[in-house]
């Protein structure tokens, strides 16, 4: 402990974190009050990479999840800059819990009145990867921050229920650029076919990261009438070219033969 408290107290962030990230590689679950404190601590500090870090390790230690559910206890009355880069870096780190109160508590913070709170708790569901958050990501749809409405919609594709796909399209008519592009990877994600009407308008957006985002969408879903937009894009040289090898790619995909597909699909289950 007392080592771990030095280090933290170091200028050099880099310092900082490697002492977290020692604790993290060592195979003790168990560690003493002093050191969760310090932990604590830690899930204020300046450097982003050591808040990620000191969550990492209270969300892996016996009662260190406990106190990072406590240190969400009062979401909707933080104020401090302090406490909220706490409760930002302990939404981040319930992400990788497993647990019925780690899921019910970042419903709670999806409630929050700090934005940035409900971003990060609609980004971490997403990681939890479990259906019962759709309902109230769907509410988060409706957010009146984009930065929410955009990791919500992120969040709905990253679950993969097909249901919530006409939920996306509306989101390709929301003001924020930032919102449409995330709806548009997550209908591709989702392989939504319902969305191929909708997603070849996107392949004429004035925002080229749309533009890439629905080519890459329409090879995911797969479906052959898409083919002569995406040739338009061919000789779309913006975000350096991106958007016209993601058309190729994409159009090679979908005229793949389907025995080909499915063969290529199992090869990449079996890669993961």
């Amino acid at each position: 402990m007392a080592k771990l408290a030095t280090a933290l107290q170091s200028q050099s962030a880099a310092d900082r974190w490697q002492a977290i990230e020692k604790l993290n590689n060592g195979k003790s679950k168990f560690v003493g009050a002093d050191t969760i404190s310090a932990l604590l601590k830690a899930l204020a500090d300046e450097h982003p990479f050591v808040r990620w870090q000191a969550g990492l390790a209270l969300a892996g230690r016996v009662d260190g999840s406990q106190k990072l559910v406590e240190t969400l206890k009062n979401t909707s009355t933080a104020t401090s800059s302090e406490i909220s880069l706490m409760q930002v870096a302990a939404v981040d780190a319930l992400a990788a819990s497993e647990s019925f109160t780690a899921h019910n508590v970042l419903i709670g913070v999806l409630r929050s009145n700090d934005a940035c709170l409900r971003q990060s708790a609609a980004e971490a569901l997403a990681k939890q990867k479990n259906s019962e958050a759709i309902p109230h990501l769907i509410k988060a749809i409706k957010d009146v921050d984009p930065w929410v409405r955009r990791a919500a919609a992120y969040a709905l594709g990253h679950l993969g229920r097909k249901e919530t796909a006409q939920i996306l399209i509306t989101c390709l008519q929301d003001e924020a650029v930032i919102v449409r592009r995330s709806a548009v990877y997550a209908l591709g994600a989702l392989r939504a076919e319902a969305a191929v009407s909708p997603l070849k308008i996107c392949l004429a957006d004035k925002d080229p990261l749309i533009r890439r985002n629905a080519a890459w969408a329409l090879g995911r879903i797969g479906l052959r009438e898409a083919i002569p937009e995406l040739n338009k894009l061919l000789n779309d040289l913006a975000l350096d070219g991106t958007i016209a090898a993601t058309a190729s790619q994409s159009i090679k995909t979908i005229t793949r033969p389907q025995w080909l597909q499915k063969l290529w699909g199992i090869s990449k289950r079996f890669r993961r």
